[in-house]
């Protein structure tokens, strides 16, 4: 498994943007060019270059991807099966994680909500979220790895949140990465 992040700022989407735009295959650019707001252009972009430059680097795959989808939306590369990836996106940063087993992948910005914890977080979590010494820290990677866990199926958010981790948590690996000079967490997912 490799995972690799990219951060950024308001003024390098709009700097950025053209030019990451002329780099796509045209099916790619029309689904940026899909999306209202330039900063979602841009991580549909961005992102998908990410990718390519992972599967060359990785598994020296050099043609351009095109994305087919599973029952369930979870895009994968028709022409090469064994080639696994996943992307995640937030505010500031995309995430893009690649190995050669099915793989699940989220990033998110580093914040605490109650409520929301409230909601998703089994009691024993939100109990321990509230008695960590970083509530924030501690509520997002448990996010994150739900998240990431449901990537990783491809069956998106359809599971009970609250429990979802304590149901699964022998069946999945999981690897996170705070990067506090960010204020992001990104965590994969990838079967045991």
């Amino acid at each position: 498994m490799k995972i690799q992040t990219e951060f950024f700022t308001s003024r390098l989407v709009c700097d950025e943007l053209p030019r990451l735009l002329s780099l796509l295959p045209p099916w790619r650019r029309e689904k940026a060019l899909s999306f209202h707001l330039e900063r979602d252009r841009y991580l549909c972009a961005k992102s998908f270059l990410l990718l390519q430059e992972m599967a060359r680097e990785e598994f020296g795959l050099a043609a351009s991807p095109f994305f087919s989808y599973g029952t369930n939306g979870k895009p994968y590369w028709k022409e090469f099966p064994s080639f696994h990836f996943n992307l995640s996106h937030c505010e500031t940063g995309i995430a893009c994680a690649v190995g050669e087993e099915p793989i699940g992948v989220d990033v998110e910005r580093i914040f605490f909500d109650r409520k929301l914890a409230e909601e998703v977080l089994a009691p024993v979590e939100f109990s321990e979220v509230l008695n960590a010494p970083s509530p924030a820290l501690r509520f997002i990677t448990y996010w994150t790895k739900k998240e990431s866990f449901l990537k990783l199926t491809g069956r998106g958010i359809v599971d009970d949140l609250k429990t979802v981790l304590l149901r699964h948590e022998h069946e999945v690996s999981f690897e996170t990465r705070v990067y506090a000079e960010h204020c992001c967490i990104v965590t994969a997912a990838v079967y045991r």
